[in-house]
């Protein structure tokens, strides 16, 4: 069984930023087990969602470990402010993640860029098409953030208008983005 990824400090000894996850040693965790996909079915969406009847202590968590560990690391080593309306959307990105696993077969690790510009989708509206019903529009732009950090995911500029600074905030933290936009800012008047 391959252990949950562990969270990794989000910066190096020089303070550079590093990746918030370790990626999986070995290409058979790719696929999702078959005792995965049943704990994500019997799990429910309402206790995926973590919402009001959520059991934190149903078994199928326990199952899920390898699945659900590097989503809450990805949550965890996000810049943005804990106020219930994100936290909320978080948790909903995690439930999207899982149940599609769950239909996919396959682990987020091994979605191709394709895979993940379906799901995040070319416009808000396309994304609405393809995630399901209760992933409110808050999802969407946290979702691009795992995918970055999940699947390496890079292929921004087909999502159309959304706020790619405040992506770039969370996923690499305000002060650092913002002190290499004050650097490079600096650099430029130089050089005009």
């Amino acid at each position: 069984m391959t252990a949950p990824l562990p969270a990794i400090a989000a910066e190096d000894g020089a303070g550079r930023w590093s990746w918030p996850i370790s990626p999986p040693r070995d290409s058979t965790s790719v696929a999702v087990r078959p005792a995965e996909a049943r704990a994500v079915a019997d799990l429910g969406v309402q206790n995926l969602r973590r919402l009001q009847h959520h059991d934190p202590s149903a078994p199928g968590w326990r199952v899920i470990e390898r699945l659900l560990g590097p989503l809450e690391a990805v949550n965890a080593a996000l810049d943005s402010p804990p106020t219930p309306h994100r936290r909320r959307a978080m948790l909903d990105v995690v439930a999207v993640l899982l149940t599609r696993c769950a239909e996919t077969g396959r682990t987020f690790w091994g979605w191709t860029e394709e895979e993940w510009f379906h799901l995040l989708g070319r416009t808000q509206a396309e994304f609405r098409q393809h995630a399901p019903a209760w992933a409110g529009d808050e999802v969407r732009p946290y979702l691009a953030a795992h995918a970055y950090l999940l699947g390496g995911f890079n292929e921004f500029h087909r999502l159309g208008s959304f706020q790619r600074l405040t992506l770039a905030w969370r996923i690499f933290g305000r002060d650092r983005v913002n002190g290499e936009v004050a650097r490079l800012r600096a650099i430029l008047r130089t050089h005009l």
